[in-house]
C-alpha cells in the first residue's frame, strides 16, 4: 500500500513495506495533504486507480498526480520491471531500486518485483541496494525487463573480529564481543582513546581525570570486582588488560588513536579466560593500521583546534567575603561574637577601596591543540607495508600547561614462497607533559582572599596577597605567569613496542605461529620551584624546592601457538589452538627531592649544589621488582551448518610470585551459540534478518599479589639498651610474616547473550546478562602481638556483580542519492556487593566502609536532614538533643536509633558511587556530500563526593574549614538568622571543622552530557582528482559543547559533573576527630583544571 502526497510542485510517495515499517522513498517539501491511496505495488509514472471514499479529490485520467489544484504531469516515456532475488533464488521484498545521479525511486514488494519509470534515451543505470547484500548496478539500454540477484555481503556477514590469539568470523563468536570502529573512534578529535571511547561500548565506564593536557583517565569493564591489593589500592588491579597485535601492551594512554585500526573489548569470562590471571578486568584488543594489496596510498590527517573553560567557580566576591568572616564571628557558638580570623587591615583598606580580585580572571585562558598524522600503505602480492608518523600538541587554559607526543610507525609483512610469511610492527612514541605544581592550581585560585591586590603601588607584583594573615604563606598565583623561568614541572616518556612474527603453512589446515614481542617505557620526571613561587612547597617560600624522578619498565613475551582448522563434510568446521607463552617483567623507580637549589638556572641540573640543605629536607627512594609468568592454552572451536557453535578454552598459568606448591591456577571456559535465523522455521518469519543465542561460562584471574608479597620482611632499629646514635648495636624485627598460601584472585562469570537483526538489518543489536562472582580477594588479618607483625595477608574476600548491557543501531533513514541518518544507543548497569569478608561470620568492616551484602563503594555516614533553625530552639526540639550540644544553624543529622543523642551508632548507609545506568546515544547524519554527527553520554542515579564543599578535613578542606582561615571562597548557600535555609550551616570561627561537615560533600551526580557535535563535507572527485588526490573531507567538531540535564551544575557547586577522579583516602570527621577509612574508589568531582570546550578544524585526505 501506498500514500500519494503533494504540495505545489513537488511530489513524493511514502511505501508502506510491511504491517511493521514504512520507507520513505523521496521527498522535497512539507506535506500538504494525502492525495490518495493505491494499492498497486509501487512505481513511478504508474497509474493510480483506486482512492480512498471521502476525499472528495476530482477524478483524473490515468497516469497523473492529483491534487486539489490537479495538474497533469507527463508520465515517463518508458516502464521497466523485473525482479530481484538472493542467492537462493527467492525473492527480496524492501531492496531499494533507485535510478542513479536521479531522486527517482522505488523498493520492491513481498515477492521482490518492482516497476519503475526512466526517460526514454536516458541512458539510465539501476541501482540496487539492500543491508547485507552486495549493491549491483545494471545498465539499462535497450532491455524492459531486469532481473537482478544480490549476493550476501560477505564483509557482513563474515565480519571478522578479534577474539584473543586469533580471529573469528562474527557470527561464530560464542563470547561478549564488542567492536569499536575506526571511524567511530574518530567522531571525537581526542589525544587519547580513553576520551574517544565514553559512551560507545555498552559495559564500558569511564572515569576521566580533568583536562590537564596529557592527563589520563580510569577505565572499568563490568564494574569493580576487588577490594584491596596487598599496597592497599585497587585502581589498577580492576582495570583491562591492553593487548596489541597480540602483545599485552600496558595503558590505553600510551597509544595514539591514529595508529588504530579495530579494537575489540572482550568483557564475559568465556572469551576472556584465554588470557587467564590478567582477564577479570576484560581484554582490549587493538589492531593497528598494517600494509594492503595494491598501489601506495599516502593519507594526512590533521586538525587544529582552541579549548577555553566552560566558566570559572562561583566564588565570593569582597563585600561577600568580609560579611561571612563577619557571620563567622557572630556565629562563633564557644565566644560569640569573636573571631582568630578577621580581616586583616591589609582586607579592611582593599574593601575600603572597592578592591575584589577573582584570581580565576588573572590566571586562565586559551588553549590551543594541533594534531598531523601522516601515513603511507601499499604492497604487492608478497609484500605489503605501512609507515605512518605523527605529531600532536595541547597548551592548556594554564600557563605553563602543555603536552607533545611524537609518534611513530612501522609495519612490514612478508611472504616467502608458499607456506611462509613473517612480519615485523614497531610503535614508537616520545612525550613531553610540562605541568608545574601537578595540576593544583584551581584549588589555590579560590583559596586566596579576594580583598587583595594583583599589585603593590609601585606597580610590583604583590607576593603575599595574604600577608598578616594564618595564610600568609600563599603566593601570588601571577607567579606562573611572571616567574615562569623558575618553575618546572616536566615528564618526559618514551615508549617503544616493537613485535615480530613467522607463520608456517605445515600442511593443509594446520600452521605454526611464533610472536615475539618486547615492550620497553622509560619516564622521568623533573620539578623545580624556586623562592617565593606559586608551587613552592619549601617550608620556607624563600628557599627553594626540586625534584627528580625516574621510572623504567619492560616486558618480554615469547608466544608459540599451533592452528588447525578443518571442514569435514561441508557442515562440520572445527579449530584448534594450542599455545605455550612465557612473559618477563622487570620495572624500577627512584625518586630524589632537594631544599634550597642556589639558582633558578640550576633546577634539576646538579643537587650537590644544594648542600648544607638538613637531611630532614631531602627525600629519596627506590623499587624493584621482576616477575615471571609461564603459560599454556588451548582453544577448542566447533560448528555444526553454520549453526550450532561450541567454543571450549583452558588456559593454565604459573607466577614466580607465588609460592612453591601454589604457583598453577587454571581457567577454564565454555561457549555455545546457536544461529537460529539459519533454521528452516525462521524463513517464514521475514522482518527477522539475523537471530542468534549465545551463552557463555568461564573463570579468569586477577594477579593482584606483589613481586615479594609472599615474603616475610625485617625491619632495623637498636637493642633496646644503650642510646641509638650512630655506632650502637643493629637489631631486627619481623615486620612481616612470610604468606606461602597466597594466591590469584579469580572470577567467575555466567553470560547469556542475544545478538539480532530485523527488518532487514535495518534495526541490529544486542541484550547480555551477566553473573560474576568473585573470590579470594586479599585481604588483611590481624595477628596476636607475639607473631611480631601486625597482621598478614590472605585469600579470604568474595564479592559478586550482574548487569544489564544493550547496544541498539537503527538505519533510520537511507537513501544513496539523498538524506540518510543512522542511531546508536547504548544502555548498561551494573549491580555489585559483597558477599563475604575475611570470615563468613564478619558483617562489616567500618573502618574501610565493607559491608556484606552492600555495594563496594556505599557511602558510610550521617545522614543530613537540614540545618538546625532558630524554631527548633524555641520550640525545644534542639533540646532533646543530649550529644553532641548544637546551635542554631548547624547541621542537623537523622537520630537513627532515638536515644537523643549522635554519635557512630547514628551513622548508616546512605548512597553509593555506582550509578544506576549508563548510556549513550549517537546520531549520524549525511546528505549527499555532507555528514553530520552528536554524541550524547549519560551516567544516572549515582552519588559523587565534591570535596571542596565538604567541612571536614578532607584534601584541601571545604566551606566551614577554618584550620587555614578560609579554605576557599566558594560561593555557598549558608545559614544566617535573615537565611534560614537548609543547604549549608552557618560558619562558625570557633570550630576547625563543622559538626557533621561530611555530610556536605555528597551529591547527585547524575548528568547527560553533550559530547560531541561533528559536521563534515567529503569533495567530488571531480575536484580533488584535479591535485591528484583520492578522497578529501573538510570537517568541524565540538567537544563537549554543553550539559543537558546535571543537578550540580544547575545549583551552581560544579562545572562539570562528570567525575574527574577516583578520590583517595577521604576522612569522615564526624565532630573534628579524623576517622580514616572511606574506600579510595569514591567517584570525586575535585577542582583538577576546569573543564574545557573543544573548537575544531580538520582535514582528512588521501592521494
Amino acid at each position: 500500500m501506498q500514500y500519494l502526497l503533494r504540495k505545489r510542485n513537488h511530489r513524493f510517495r511514502i511505501v508502506k513495506m510491511s504491517s511493521l515499517s514504512f520507507l520513505l522513498l523521496f521527498s522535497v517539501s512539507p506535506i500538504s495533504h494525502v492525495l490518495g491511496r493505491t494499492t498497486n505495488p509501487p512505481s513511478n509514472g504508474h497509474t493510480y486507480r483506486s482512492f480512498s471514499p471521502g476525499n472528495n479529490l476530482p477524478h483524473t485520467e490515468e497516469g497523473t498526480f492529483l491534487s486539489k489544484n490537479s495538474q497533469k504531469v507527463k508520465p515517463f516515456e518508458i516502464q521497466i520491471t523485473g525482479q530481484v532475488t538472493d542467492d537462493k533464488g527467492e525473492g527480496l521484498p524492501g531492496v531499494s531500486v533507485q535510478v542513479k545521479s536521479t531522486t527517482r525511486g522505488t523498493v520492491t514488494d513481498e515477492k521482490g518485483n518492482y516497476k519503475i519509470g526512466i526517460e526514454e534515451n536516458a541512458q539510465a543505470v539501476l541501482v540496487f541496494s539492500m543491508i547485507g547484500y552486495v549493491t549491483e548496478e545494471v545498465p539499462v539500454g535497450a532491455k524492459q525487463v531486469v532481473n537482478v540477484t544480490l549476493v550476501p555481503d560477505l564483509k557482513t556477514l563474515d565480519e571478522v573480529v578479534v577474539v584473543g590469539y586469533g580471529s573469528q568470523r562474527k557470527r561464530d563468536v560464542t563470547g561478549a564481543v564488542t567492536s569499536v570502529s575506526e571511524a567511530t573512534l574518530k567522531e571525537v578529535p581526542a589525544p587519547n582513546l580513553i576520551n574517544q571511547l565514553k559512551g560507545r561500548a555498552a559495559g564500558v565506564s569511564i572515569i576521566s581525570n580533568g583536562s590537564t593536557p596529557g592527563s589520563q583517565g580510569q577505565i572499568r569493564i563490568r564494574g569493580n570486582r576487588t577490594l584491596t591489593t596487598n599496597q592497599g589500592s585497587s585502581d589498577a588491579l580492576d582495570g583491562p588488560l591492553v593487548v596489541v597485535d597480540g602483545i599485552p601492551y600496558g595503558g590505553l594512554n600510551d597509544i595514539n588513536p591514529d595508529d588504530i585500526a579495530s579494537l575489540e573489548i572482550l568483557k564475559d569470562a568465556s572469551a576472556t579466560a584465554i588470557y587467564g590471571s590478567r582477564g577479570a578486568g576484560g581484554v582490549i584488543l587493538i589492531t593497528t593500521k598494517r600494509g594492503k594489496v595494491g598501489k601506495p596510498v599516502l593519507s594526512y590527517d590533521g586538525y587544529h583546534g582552541v579549548t577555553s573553560i566552560y566558566g570559572k567557580y562561583n566564588i565570593m566576591n569582597g563585600e561577600e567575603y568580609a560579611r561571612f568572616k563577619e557571620d563567622a564571628a557572630k556565629y562563633n557558638r564557644t565566644n560569640p561574637g569573636t573571631s582568630g580570623y578577621l580581616l586583616t587591615q591589609a582586607e579592611k583598606d582593599a574593601l575600603a577601596a572597592g578592591i575584589s580580585t577573582d584570581w580565576q580572571d588573572l590566571i586562565y585562558k586559551q588553549g590551543y591543540m594541533t594534531n598531523h598524522q601522516l601515513s603511507l600503505q601499499g604492497g604487492a602480492e608478497n609484500t605489503q607495508y605501512a609507515l605512518g608518523a605523527g605529531y600532536f600538541r595541547e597548551t592548556g587554559i594554564i600557563p605553563n600547561q602543555n603536552f607533545e607526543r611524537y609518534s611513530l610507525r612501522a609495519t612490514i609483512d612478508q611472504k616467502i614462497g608458499k607456506h611462509v610469511k613473517i612480519g615485523l610492527n614497531t610503535l614508537n612514541n616520545v612525550t613531553y607533559q610540562n605541568n608545574p605544581g601537578g595540576g593544583g592550581i584551581p584549588s589555590g585560585l579560590v583559596r586566596l582572599t579576594p580583598l587583595a591586590p594583583v599589585y603593590n603601588t609601585d606597580g610590583t607584583l604583590n607576593i603575599n596577597p595574604a600577608a598578616g594573615s594564618i595564610d600568609a604563606a600563599q603566593i601570588n598565583p601571577m607567579t606562573i605567569i611572571t616567574r615562569s623561568d623558575a618553575i618546572l614541572g616536566r615528564t618526559r616518556s618514551l615508549r617503544t613496542f616493537n613485535s615480530l612474527y613467522g607463520e608456517v603453512n605445515i600442511i593443509e589446515g594446520l600452521r605454526y605461529r611464533f610472536n615475539a614481542g618486547i615492550n620497553f617505557s622509560q619516564s622521568n620526571y623533573n620539578g623545580y620551584a624556586g623562592p617565593n613561587t606559586y608551587f613552592n612547597t619549601a617550608t620556607v617560600q624563600s628557599s627553594s624546592s626540586a625534584e627528580i624522578s625516574n621510572t623504567e619498565y619492560w616486558d618480554l613475551n615469547f608466544q608459540h601457538l599451533l592452528y588447525y582448522d578443518k571442514v569435514i563434510a561441508a557442515k562440520h568446521k572445527i579449530g584448534f589452538t594450542a599455545l605455550y607463552e612465557i612473559t618477563k617483567n622487570h620495572s624500577l623507580g627512584s625518586r630524589f627531592t632537594v631544599r634550597g637549589v642556589p639558582a633558578d638556572y640550576i633546577k634539576t641540573g646538579n643537587f650537590a649544589l644544594a648542600s648544607g640543605q638538613p637531611v630532614a629536607n631531602s627525600d629519596f627512594g627506590n623499587s624493584f621488582a621482576e616477575t615471571g609468568l609461564l603459560s599454556y592454552m588451548g582453544r577448542f572451536n566447533y560448528s555444526y551448518n553454520d549453526r550450532y557453535l561450541l567454543t571450549l578454552t583452558m588456559r593454565r598459568d604459573g607466577s614466580s610470585t607465588l609460592s612453591k606448591g601454589n604457583q598453577y591456577f587454571n581457567y577454564p571456559s565454555i561457549g555455545l551459540g546457536w544461529n537460529i535465523s539459519d533454521e528452516n522455521f525462521m524463513k517464514g518469519v521475514r522482518f527477522i534478518s539475523n537471530l542468534k543465542l549465545r551463552g557463555g561460562w568461564g573463570i579468569s584471574g586477577n594477579r593482584n599479589v606483589g613481586a615479594y608479597a609472599t615474603l616475610g620482611a625485617l625491619s632495623t632499629g637498636y637493642y633496646n639498651f644503650g642510646t641509638s646514635t650512630p655506632g650502637q648495636q643493629l637489631a631486627y624485627t619481623v615486620t612481616s610474616l612470610p604468606a606461602t598460601g597466597l594466591g590469584w584472585q579469580s572470577t567467575s562469570q555466567i553470560d547469556i547473550g542475544l545478538e539480532f537483526g530485523l527488518f532487514n538489518n535495518r534495526v541490529t543489536g544486542s541484550v547480555d546478562y551477566y553473573h560474576q562472582k568473585t573470590k579470594d580477594i586479599l585481604l588483611s588479618v590481624p595477628l596476636p602481638p607475639s607473631n611480631g607483625a601486625g597482621s598478614t595477608l590472605k585469600n579470604l574476600g568474595k564479592t559478586e556483580g550482574k548487569g544489564l548491557e544493550t547496544s541498539l543501531t537503527f538505519e533510520i533513514l537511507k537513501n544513496p542519492n539523498g538524506f540518510n541518518w543512522s542511531a546508536d544507543v547504548t544502555y548498561f548497569f551494573n549491580r555489585e556487593k559483597i558477599t563475604q569478608l575475611t570470615t563468613p561470620q564478619e558483617q562489616s568492616n567500618v573502618g574501610a566502609g565493607w559491608f556484606v551484602g552492600q555495594p563496594l563503594t556505599v557511602i558510610y555516614d550521617y545522614k543530613k536532614i537540614g540545618i538546625w533553625q532558630t524554631k527548633d530552639a524555641e520550640d525545644g526540639t534542639l533540646a532533646k538533643q543530649t550529644s553532641p550540644v548544637q546551635y542554631p544553624g548547624q547541621i542537623r543529622v537523622e537520630d537513627i536509633n532515638g536515644d537523643n543523642k549522635i554519635d557512630a551508632k547514628d551513622r548508616q548507609i546512605i548512597g553509593n558511587f555506582q550509578p544506576k545506568w549508563e548510556g549513550g546515544f549517537t546520531n549520524r547524519f549525511s546528505y549527499k556530500n555532507f555528514d553530520a554527527s552528536i554524541v550524547l553520554y549519560a551516567r544516572m542515579g549515582m552519588k559523587v563526593l565534591v570535596p571542596y564543599l565538604t567541612g571536614n578535613s578532607t584534601g584541601a578542606g571545604g566551606f566551614a574549614f577554618f584550620n587555614q582561615s578560609r579554605v576557599n571562597q566558594m560561593k555557598v548557600d549558608y545559614w544566617t538568622e535573615d537565611n534560614p535555609t537548609n543547604a549549608f550551616p552557618a560558619p562558625d570561627a570557633a570550630n576547625a571543622v563543622a559538626f557533621f561537615g561530611s555530610t556536605l560533600g555528597y551529591y547527585d551526580g547524575s548528568f547527560i552530557k553533550c559530547r560531541s557535535i561533528n559536521l563534515g563535507y567529503t569533495f567530488s572527485s571531480r575536484i580533488i582528482n584535479k591535485i591528484g588526490a583520492s578522497s578529501a573531507r573538510l570537517y568541524v567538531n565540538l567537544t563537549n559543547p554543553f550539559i543537558v540535564y546535571s543537578p550540580l551544575v544547575r545549583d551552581k557547586l560544579v562545572l562539570d559533573p562528570e567525575g574527574n577522579s577516583y578520590a583517595q583516602d577521604a576522612t569522615v570527621s564526624p565532630t573534628g576527630a579524623s576517622e580514616t577509612g572511606v574506600p579510595g574508589r569514591q567517584i570525586g568531582v575535585n577542582m583538577n583544571n576546569p573543564p574545557v570546550r573543544q573548537y575544531t578544524l580538520g582535514l582528512n585526505i588521501k592521494f
